[in-house]
């Protein structure tokens, strides 16, 4: 009887390659990472008909120590090779940690491609006179047979050693052909961001052009090596070409610079937070800042290095540039010099930047083991960031991160304390580097804040100082007046004391009534902000409400499909169905506007506003009953046009109000349109106008008083006006310094409002 054996599915691959390699890219990156571990100085990677799963290809060249016909077997051919694991893990020429592990690089080409082709020759004088390495290995052909036994005398895998040519230069060359799939452009955008982002840019390495005596550091200690001059030049070409770079531009243009070192004086971490030229003209209050901290595992680490640029406002010129911008912000995470996935991802937030941008937190967190005093500015935590205004990179070797354990599929690492401390210390740097810039802004904080005040002391509502104003006048003339008739009937003139009396009487009357108007306004305000309270437990109702209307209109749908139903059932089920969906229409365009303007988002933060998407937002709530009047809205906003730095929900609000009039206004198969336009004193002038009711210009002002309506039939979906839409709508745009009026309106409309908002 035989022995028992092993035997070993040829899915072996794809489902190591599923698990060890997570994304095309990271696949590219680990073959560049062979040819890194192979002392490489120059490798060039090309792509070709990326598009074209046939005919497209992807070459990695390297001029690399090679392969011998015995290396290629004992290390590309094994899987889980430990050739990597002996001895100190090092390269034979400059003494590179390897980088490569568990014999991904063979399971990395096989998530790219069907076909492998291997051109490889070793270096004389490593190796000696060795032949030639030509190999070929068709994946196809190898999941064709069930074990990897059946492989046996197939060409599925095949190896030729021909002789080595005279004065050949050592280096290695992979093809991978046939494409597993066809990447669309969208794909083939992010997989080609993604593989430019490999390796940290120069910039942030050596920071030329900065005052090398106030950095930290010089050139950043970016990979281990025992070798002093052992670069590796990574060429992409072909459509992984990159094009234009920007990185020199942005740190010629960078507010501030933040040094984080863990790495030269072990036990203690150094932050430098330094402020441009540009930063020190502005604000003349700007320092540089310097802290010490012990590390909080000086025993253990990690220890590193990180350089970040921060760059506030506008940060392109041009659709290209914020392209770019897009794709290189946020700060990356590299590991002997190859990046780690995702940190620095537009959706990843591993330092929880946006989640404490979002929050708007005054003071800032700092962990206890870090020892940092409280400062004695109240709301400095005011002028943080985004992750989109930091461009940054963590360097990472394993010698001095060796606890550092990445995850399985080579994309990130395991979130133990370890990488915690990566964290803790990166986002204490980041901190430190807000309270620095907090305390260069703060006089003209403070000054600001006194002008907002004076301001606001200076726009106390006009229309209730106009109706309290109307209150002691009235009560001062009949005061008057009854004074008067006092002294006409002392003088016997009766008749004339009378008249008085019922003037004094008329006025009282007028007074009284203004009184009355006065405190009604200040009770439905009231009332307004109790509502207001309530708004975010109501949207969470809207929503479920949404969800159920959602689960009956499916439901319905399967009931409609069902063979066994009735044809008169189904007509009854048709009529449901419709009414459903309608319902479920209705509840999405409400439960959309109002996430809008009652989200935590919507009032967290002021921010330039795109005024057609405002609009469109309006127009979600009005969308039905203008649809059911044949009323046709029409946006001409034109889309790139930003307001002032406002909260989404006020411009939101304002517009709705503006639009909700309108669609009163207009009448059956009227029209509204909005238009905008920059004026040539840079103030941009946004005007709504409509078909149907018009307004006489001379005397408009009386419609932004309160409790002023035309509205006098209630609307099922619009309301009745009560006359506040107007007054609270001036009222938010004059918080800003915008002005709203009705204007002439344009040909072929009746009524026009015109909002203002300054330069």
């Amino acid at each position: 009887m035989s022995s028992p054996k092993f035997t070993v599915d040829t899915h072996l691959f794809r489902e190591l390659g599923e698990l060890l390699v997570g994304r095309d890219s990271t696949a590219l990156v680990e073959l560049i990472k062979n040819s890194y571990d192979a002392d490489a100085t120059r490798v060039t990677v090309l792509g070709e008909r990326l598009d074209d799963r046939a005919q497209g290809r992807i070459v990695i060249s390297d001029d690399g120590g090679g392969m011998t016909p015995q290396q290629f077997n004992d290390g590309f051919l094994r899987v889980a090779s430990r050739l990597k694991e002996t001895g100190e893990r090092r390269s034979k020429r400059y003494g590179r940690r390897f980088t490569g592990a568990k014999g991904v690089g063979r399971l990395a080409a096989h998530k790219l491609a069907e076909l492998l082709t291997v051109e490889s020759i070793a270096d004389l004088s490593l190796n000696g006179p060795t032949p030639v390495v030509r190999a070929k290995i068709d994946w196809a052909k190898v999941e064709e047979k069930s074990t990897l036994d059946e492989l046996e005398g197939t060409d599925a895998i095949s190896l030729e050693t021909p002789p080595r040519p005279p004065n050949a230069k050592p280096g290695t060359t992979i093809t991978l052909r046939r494409l597993r799939r066809k990447w669309t452009a969208t794909e083939r955008a992010n997989f080609f961001a993604e593989v430019q982002s490999f390796n940290p840019p120069a910039q942030l390495v050596d920071l030329p052009g900065a005052d090398r005596k106030e950095l930290l550091f010089g050139s950043a200690h970016v990979r281990d090596t025992t070798s002093t001059d052992s670069r590796c030049r990574v060429e992409l070409i072909g459509e992984f070409e990159s094009g234009d770079d920007y990185w020199q531009a942005l740190a010629n243009a960078a507010q501030w610079i933040v040094e984080i070192d863990a790495f030269s004086e072990k036990g203690k971490i150094t932050v430098n937070v330094l402020p441009a030229r540009q930063v020190r003209k502005e604000l003349p209050d700007a320092e540089r800042g310097i802290v010490v901290l012990d590390h909080p595992s000086p025993s253990e680490g990690p220890f590193f290095q990180a350089r970040i640029l921060v760059r506030e406002g506008n940060l392109a010129n041009n659709a290209q540039e914020r392209a770019w911008v897009g794709r290189a912000s946020g700060i990356r995470v590299y590991m002997e010099g190859f990046r780690v996935l995702p940190y620095g991802e537009p959706n990843d937030d591993w330092l929880s930047l946006d989640a404490d941008y979002n929050k708007r937190q005054k003071s800032l967190h700092f962990l206890p083991e870090f020892s940092i005093p409280s400062s004695d500015d109240p709301k400095e935590g005011l002028v943080s960031l985004r992750k989109g205004a930091y461009f940054g990179a963590v360097f990472l070797t394993q010698s001095q991160a060796p606890t550092l354990r990445m995850l399985v599929n080579r994309e990130g690492f395991v979130p133990d304390a370890a990488f915690l401390r990566v964290v803790d210390i990166v986002r204490t740097g980041i901190n430190l580097s807000i309270r620095q810039r907090a305390a260069a802004k703060r006089p003209s904080r403070e000054e600001r804040s006194e002008t907002r005040k004076e301001s606001a002391a200076r726009s106390v509502q006009p229309a209730r100082l106009d109706l309290r104003r109307a209150v002691e006048l009235s009560v001062s003339r009949a005061s008057e007046n009854a004074r008067e008739a006092r002294k006409l009937a002392v003088a016997g003139d009766i008749e004339g004391a009378h008249r008085l009396i019922e003037q004094a009487a008329a006025e009282f009357t007028a007074g009284s009534r203004t009184s009355e108007r006065l405190m009604t306004e200040g009770s439905i305000l009231r009332v307004l902000a109790s509502v207001g309270t309530q708004m975010a437990a109501f949207v969470h109702e809207i929503q479920q409400l949404l969800g159920s209307a959602t689960a009956l209109e499916q439901s319905a749908e399967k009931l409609r499909a069902d063979p066994t139903i009735a044809p008169a059932q189904r007509s009854q089920l048709v009529k449901l169905h419709t009414g459903l969906g309608e319902l479920r229409r209705a509840i999405e365009r409400h439960a959309s506007y109002l996430l809008d303007v009652a989200s935590p988002d919507a009032r967290r933060r002021r921010s330039r506003q795109k005024l057609a998407e405002r609009f469109d937002a309006a127009h979600r709530l009005v969308h039905g009953v203008a649809g059911s009047r044949g009323i046709e809205i029409r946006n001409e906003i034109p889309v790139d046009l930003r307001s002032p730095p406002i909260f989404p929900a006020e411009i939101t609000l304002v517009l709705s109000n503006l639009l909700t009039n309108a669609v009163k206004a207009a009448g059956n198969d009227g029209r509204i349109r909005a238009k905008a336009h920059v004026a040539q004193d840079g103030t941009i002038h946004l005007k709504i106008e409509n078909t149907g009711v018009a307004v006489n210009l001379k005397d408009a002002e009386r419609w932004f008083r309160p409790f002023e309506s035309t509205s006098v039939i209630t609307d099922p979906v619009l309301g009745q006006g009560m006359g506040l839409g107007l007054p609270i709508t001036r009222n938010m745009l004059e918080d800003y310094g915008a002005t709203i009026q009705f204007s002439k309106p344009s040909s072929g409309y009746s009524t026009a409002l015109e909002i203002i908002f300054p330069h």
